[in-house]
């Protein structure tokens, strides 16, 4: 089967972990594949927060009832732990970008920075839907 070329991303998620107190960085289809990650990322700990985030941002979405009622859109989860933080935003309809920071990382400014990557490659961080076995891309 063979599959689109997709570019290389990792060099805009390098871009912002050099954000102050940023420490990494994953790019993720929306059901936990990894597509990129920061250079200081293994592919065992991209692999493991890709899964983590799908879960998150599904249990995120499935909250919305909570937040208000209508049409009410998921757009970022913010978890805080001892030493920093993670955030979790939609990059695309069917991708998210995840990242983490320590304790020191402004965190309006950080949440700000993703925001911005992610708008200015929109059409680069769209994940191609998942082709079944069998069918044709």
């Amino acid at each position: 089967m063979n599959q689109p070329v997709r570019p290389d991303m990792s060099w805009v998620l390098n871009e912002l972990v050099e954000f102050p107190a940023a420490r990494h960085a994953v790019l993720l289809s929306a059901d936990g594949m990894r597509m990129a990650a920061s250079s200081e990322v293994t592919a065992d700990l991209a692999d493991q927060i890709s899964a983590t985030a799908a879960g998150m941002q599904s249990l995120s979405r499935n909250a919305s009832d909570f937040v208000g009622t209508g049409a009410v859109t998921w757009h970022q989860t913010m978890v805080q732990y001892d030493g920093g933080y993670l955030f979790l935003i939609a990059a695309s309809a069917t991708s998210f970008l995840v990242a983490s920071a320590t304790n020191d990382v402004d965190v309006f400014a950080f949440s700000e920075a993703m925001s911005k990557i992610v708008e200015r490659l929109r059409p680069s961080l769209a994940a191609d839907p998942r082709v079944r076995q069998g069918e044709l891309g």
